[in-house]
C-alpha cells in the first residue's frame, strides 16, 4: 500500500476498522473501480480480509459491486459526501482560517473564486486592529488577470500561451487601471508561468496603487484543479513584496493546521508555448 509520508504504518499491519478504512482510500483512489485481488495487494492483506473489509463497506452502502464484479465508492457515500459539500460552502470552511491569517499577519485576508474572466470575493476578513480598509466587498468582483487571487487560479487554468491568448481574446482587453497591471499577453503568460513554478502569486499594485498582495491557490474539492484562492493584501508603504513571501512558510503552516495539507496540493504543471 502506498504512503505519503504521514501515514507510518505498514499496510500488512492494518487490522479492524483502520483496514476497512484503508479499503475506503483505496476505492476513492481509483475512480475507474477495483478487484479483490487488487485491494488485496494494495494492502498487502489476504484475499479474505480484503474481501470481509469490502463486505463491510458493501453492506453500510459506502461501496458497491457491479456486475462485472468490480468495486466502487457507494452512493450513500457519495450522497453523504456532496450533501456535506453542499451544506458547507467553501467561504464558511476558509472564515477561521482567514482569521487567524489576519490576525498573526495584521493584514486583510480574502477568499475568491473564478467566475468566467474574473475574481469574485467570497470572504473578507479584516485584521482586529485595522488600520486601513481595503475597497474590496464580499460578492464585489476584479478582472482575474489584474489580481493576485485571479492569477493564483489562472495559472491553473492557462498553462500555455494558447490558453492566455484564448482568454485575452475572450475576456480582453487587459486594461491597465494602475501603470502596474500585465497589459500583454506575453507579460501575463510569463507571470503565470512564474507562479506556477514558484506556488504563489503576487500583486504588485496591479489593481490598486499601494495595495499589494500574496495568493495561494486551495484545493478544497479536487487534487488537481483548485476551487479557489486566499490572499493577504498589504499596504505597500509599511510591508514590502519580500515581507509576503517572507510570511509563506507561516502561511502554509496556518493552512495545514487549520485545513490539512492536501490542499495545498500543487500538481505537476504542464508548460508549453
Amino acid at each position: 500500500m502506498e504512503t505519503d509520508g504521514k501515514r507510518p504504518v505498514e499496510a500488512s499491519a492494518l487490522t479492524g476498522s483502520a483496514r476497512v478504512l484503508a479499503v475506503l482510500r483505496h476505492l476513492a483512489e481509483h475512480p475507474a473501480g477495483t478487484r479483490v485481488g487488487e485491494v488485496a495487494a494494495a494492502l498487502d492483506a489476504p484475499k479474505s480480509s480484503a474481501h470481509r473489509a469490502l463486505g463491510s463497506l458493501v453492506q453500510a452502502g459506502f461501496a458497491r459491486q457491479d456486475a462485472q464484479g468490480v468495486y466502487h465508492l457507494g452512493f450513500d457515500l457519495l450522497r453523504l459526501v456532496f450533501g456535506y459539500h453542499e451544506a458547507r460552502a467553501p467561504s464558511l470552511t476558509v472564515g477561521p482560517l482567514l482569521r487567524r491569517l489576519a490576525d498573526e499577519t495584521g493584514e486583510t485576508t480574502h477568499y475568491g473564486v473564478l467566475v468566467d474572466g474574473n475574481i469574485v470575493y467570497q470572504a473578507k476578513v479584516s485584521p482586529s486592529r485595522q488600520t486601513f480598509q481595503m475597497s474590496s466587498v464580499i460578492g464585489g468582483s476584479n478582472p482575474a488577470y489584474r489580481t493576485g487571487l485571479g492569477k493564483a487560479l489562472l495559472m491553473h487554468e492557462l498553462t500555455d500561451r494558447t490558453e492566455v491568448d484564448q482568454y485575452v481574446a475572450e475576456y480582453g482587453p487587459l486594461e491597465a487601471r494602475t501603470p502596474h497591471t500585465l497589459r500583454t499577453p506575453e507579460a501575463l503568460h510569463d507571470a503565470l508561468a512564474e507562479g506556477r513554478s514558484n506556488g504563489y502569486m503576487l500583486d504588485m499594485q496591479e489593481n490598486d496603487l499601494g495595495i499589494i498582495c500574496v495568493a495561494l491557490p486551495l484545493f478544497l474539492d479536487s487534487p488537481t484543479r483548485p476551487t479557489g484562492a486566499i490572499s493577504i493584501s498589504a499596504v505597500v508603504s509599511r510591508t514590502t513584496p519580500q515581507d509576503l513571501v517572507s510570511w509563506l512558510p507561516r502561511i502554509r503552516e496556518i493552512v495545514t493546521e487549520e485545513l490539512g495539507d492536501a490542499v495545498l496540493h500543487v500538481p505537476e504543471p504542464v508548460t508549453g508555448g
